[in-house]
């Protein structure tokens, strides 16, 4: 352990990493915050769901134009100026709530800005590590870093509710922006290098589709973006519906409770991929927990009984971040360092475009198909109810359980496709062939 602390990269990350614990912690405050300010002021889902929108639509605009500038641009000054960013956009909600000038629109405004920076931070932090960190720690480094994002998700709202009626939004705003600029001092301090610079470099515009290239040129990786994007579409659709299905028969206390336990289970995933590092066979790794996590996804709608809910809902967890980690860290070892900017990019964007279809498609398959199939005395609810019950929610619980079960598929075609398994076999994936004046 001594020789790993005392490797100067190393050193470095775990200065960034200590920024990005105390930065997450303060931006889930804010969100949470700012939720329940938009609800509290216009009582109404409706545009409670457009703030949420705001937050999830920049990423997918921002991404795909992002990678070219992270592997031009020096990364250390690029993950200060993200930080500046969020810290100006929470600057500015604290500032307008305290002077009363605080409205929805501006209030989307603020949360569009702050995502599109958190954007294009992800995937200038994840090509930085594979910089720093040695090659044989890349899965612990991953597992430090989504054990920050399980910490952030679990402590945040309890941090919130506790102090939010003593400070109000206005108040946690300015916490969350000590936050920011904690974080900016680890940057600072961190000995972070400007990033390999590509063998070739065509103008900006000839650069943006590279990712997308690149990923299709390697079979293995394509397959891999595949099943974690098709594992994305059904947990999210499994996530919007959880509430509504949990409180078709159980009470809200309930509900929090299980999300409590999920929450602790995805703190011991980050915990232990942290400290283990991951399968010395990371792809299949990546697929083995992708099922795992489906069939925890799947075991979820089986079930009525709250403790064996929340045990699934722990597994389904527990499996996220020993699945997002082992993912991640065949991409840091098979893309090259000075083309990850453009390539997790363009991964990001298609792997995050997954939620908002999920997200539009789930109401509709559930009060359109799958609640009247289960109703008391439809003919799928004499032939399902028996293993899964029937009436109000379980055709909800059947979504689960289709969702649960068609992730494990989805992970078991991946294990058995043979370039997917050979990006355990090499280091890094060789340069695919491009066309005519694409950048190599």
């Amino acid at each position: 352990m001594r020789s790993v602390l005392a490797h100067r990269g190393v050193r470095a990350f775990l200065l960034v990493w200590i920024g990005q614990v105390v930065s997450l912690l303060g931006s889930g405050l804010t969100a949470f915050a700012l939720g329940v300010w938009i609800f509290q002021q216009t009582r109404s889902t409706t545009q409670y769901a457009l703030v949420t929108f705001c937050a999830a639509a920049p990423p997918l605009l921002v991404l795909p134009l992002a990678g070219p500038l992270i592997d031009r641009w020096n990364r250390k000054r690029l993950l200060i100026a993200c930080d500046l960013a969020g810290a100006v956009s929470t600057s500015a909600v604290g500032l307008l709530v305290w002077a009363g000038a605080l409205s929805v629109p501006l209030a989307c405004l603020a949360v569009a800005v702050t995502s599109s920076a958190t954007a294009l931070q992800w995937p200038t932090y994840a090509a930085t590590v594979t910089t720093l960190v040695p090659r044989e720690q890349l899965g612990r480094a991953s597992g430090m870093t989504h054990l920050a994002h399980a910490t952030s998700q679990v402590l945040a709202p309890l941090l919130a509710g506790a102090i939010i009626a003593l400070v109000g939004l206005a108040g946690i705003a300015a916490i969350d922006l000590a936050t920011f600029l904690f974080s900016t001092a680890m940057l600072l301090a961190a000995a972070i290098p400007a990033g390999p610079a590509s063998a070739e470099r065509q103008s900006y515009w000839k650069e943006v589709p590279f990712g997308l290239r690149y990923i299709a040129g390697h079979a293995g990786l394509a397959a891999l973006l595949l099943m974690f994007t098709a594992v994305n579409f059904f947990s999210e659709m499994a996530a919007v519906l959880f509430t509504p299905m949990v409180l078709g028969f159980a009470t809200p206390a309930a509900l929090g409770t299980i999300l409590a336990v999920g929450g602790l289970g995805m703190i011991g995933g980050g915990a232990v991929m942290s400290i283990w590092g991951g399968f010395r066979r990371p792809a299949l790794g990546a697929a083995l927990f992708a099922g795992l996590s489906g069939l925890g996804v799947a075991l979820v709608g089986l079930s009525t009984s709250l403790p064996l809910i929340a045990a699934a809902a722990a597994g389904y967890f527990f499996c996220l971040p020993l699945m997002m980690g082992s993912s991640q860290v065949v991409w840091q070892r098979a893309v090259p360092a000075g083309m990850q900017g453009r390539v997790f990019a363009m991964r990001g964007a298609i792997a995050m475009s997954a939620a908002p279809l999920a997200s539009l498609a789930a109401g509709p398959l559930a009060d359109g198909l799958f609640e009247p199939m289960m109703a008391a005395g439809a003919p799928a609810a004499a032939i399902i109810g028996p293993l899964m019950g029937e009436g109000p929610g379980r055709g909800i619980a059947l979504i689960f359980v289709t969702a649960g079960g068609l992730s494990v598929l989805a992970a078991l075609a991946a294990a058995s496709y043979e370039p997917l398994r050979r990006l355990d076999e090499t280091s890094t994936v060789s340069p695919a062939p491009a066309p005519a004046g694409a950048p190599g």
